[in-house]
C-alpha cells in the first residue's frame, strides 16, 4: 500500500518523464492524497499540478528542488535543498531561478559539446527539447543511447562512461553560477517556505553528514527527509547502516533539533526505479507536519 502522502517526485519540467498533471492523477489513482512536485530548479509544473489537484481532489504542495554549489572545504557536497509551501511567482525566486536555469542550460551545451569530441553523436537541440524545461544529464544519456545503440546499452551505461563525475572519460563541468546552500535556505524563507534537506543518508562524498547537517539547521534548515528509499541507494552517506537505520538516525537527529521531517518517494517515472508512493509520511506524520507549517 503506498503512503498516502508523498513529497518528493520530479515531472518531465525537470528530469522526470511525465507530465505533473500525469504524476497527479497517477497519484490519485494509488490512494496518494497530498503531493509535492519538486522539479530540480524549476516552478514550471507546480500550476498544472495544482489545477490538476483540484480536479482530483489532490491537495498539492508547492515545492521545488534546489541544487547548491559543493563546497569541499566546508564538507557540503552535492546537496539538495527541498523546499515547500513556497510562493511560485514570488519575483525574488523567479528572477534566482533564472540564473540558475541560464547557467544549467549552458553547462549542460558544453556537457554535449565534450561529448561529441570523444565521437559521440549527441544532437544539442534535441537535448533541449526532450528537456522542455531544465536540462539535466538524463536529458543527454537518453539522446546519446538512441543516436549510439552500438556504444551503449542503458541510460546507466552513458553515465558510468561519460556522465558521472568520476567516469573514466567524465565530461564534467562546473556551472557559472549556484547557489550556496545558505541562499537556497534564504530564497526558500523569503518565498515563504520551509527548506528541508533531500535524502540526508545518500550524500556518500560527505565526510561527516551529521555535522554537516548541524551546520545548516545554523543557517536556517527547517526539516530533513526522513522517509525515503534508501534500499535503492548502493553509494550512502552512513557506510554500512541498513535503510531502517538510516531513517531512524536521521529521525533522532530531527527530534533533537526540533525539524521538520518530511518524505518521499524521489520518483521520476522512466529514468529511475523508485516507485510512487513507496515512501512518504504517514496520515500521522502528515497529520504532525501539517499541525506545524499551517498547511
Amino acid at each position: 500500500m503506498p503512503y498516502p502522502v508523498d513529497l518528493q517526485m520530479h515531472s518531465n519540467c525537470s528530469d522526470g518523464t511525465e507530465t505533473p498533471a500525469d504524476l497527479v492523477e497517477q497519484a490519485a489513482h494509488l490512494g496518494i492524497h497530498t503531493l509535492a512536485i519538486t522539479d530540480h530548479d524549476s516552478v514550471l509544473g507546480v500550476a498544472e499540478a495544482t489545477t490538476a489537484g483540484a480536479l482530483l481532489g489532490i491537495r498539492v504542495i508547492p515545492a521545488i528542488e534546489f541544487s547548491t554549489t559543493s563546497q569541499r572545504d566546508r564538507d557540503f557536497l552535492d546537496i539538495n535543498i527541498l523546499s515547500y509551501g513556497i510562493r511560485p511567482e514570488d519575483p525574488t525566486l523567479l528572477d534566482a531561478l533564472q540564473e540558475v536555469i541560464n547557467a544549467r542550460v549552458e553547462q549542460k551545451i558544453r556537457q554535449v559539446e565534450r561529448l561529441q569530441s570523444y565521437g559521440i553523436h549527441v544532437p544539442v537541440d534535441e537535448v533541449l527539447a526532450l528537456a522542455g524545461g531544465v536540462p539535466g544529464r538524463p536529458h543527454i544519456a537518453q539522446v546519446a543511447m538512441k543516436h549510439n545503440p552500438e556504444r551503449f546499452q542503458s541510460i546507466s551505461d552513458v553515465f558510468d562512461q561519460f556522465l558521472a563525475a568520476d567516469a573514466p572519460n567524465s565530461v564534467y563541468v562546473s556551472r557559472s553560477y549556484s547557489l550556496t546552500v545558505e541562499a537556497a535556505i534564504e530564497l526558500t524563507h523569503a518565498a515563504g517556505g520551509v527548506a528541508v534537506l533531500a535524502h540526508p543518508g545518500t550524500y556518500h562524498r560527505v565526510l561527516d553528514i551529521d555535522a554537516a547537517i548541524e551546520r545548516m539547521v545554523g543557517a536556517g534548515l527547517d526539516g530533513l527527509e526522513i522517509c525515503y528509499p534508501y534500499w535503492r541507494e548502493s553509494r550512502r552517506s552512513l557506510p554500512g547502516a541498513s535503510p531502517d537505520e538510516m531513517i531512524h538516525h536521521f529521525a533522532e537527529i530531527a527530534r533533537r533539533s526540533n525539524l521538520l521531517m518530511t518524505g518521499g518517494s524521489d520518483y521520476h517515472g522512466g529514468r529511475k526505479t523508485n516507485q510512487l508512493g513507496e515512501a512518504g509520511l504517514t496520515e500521522e506524520a502528515w497529520d504532525h507536519l501539517r499541525e506545524r507549517t499551517g498547511w
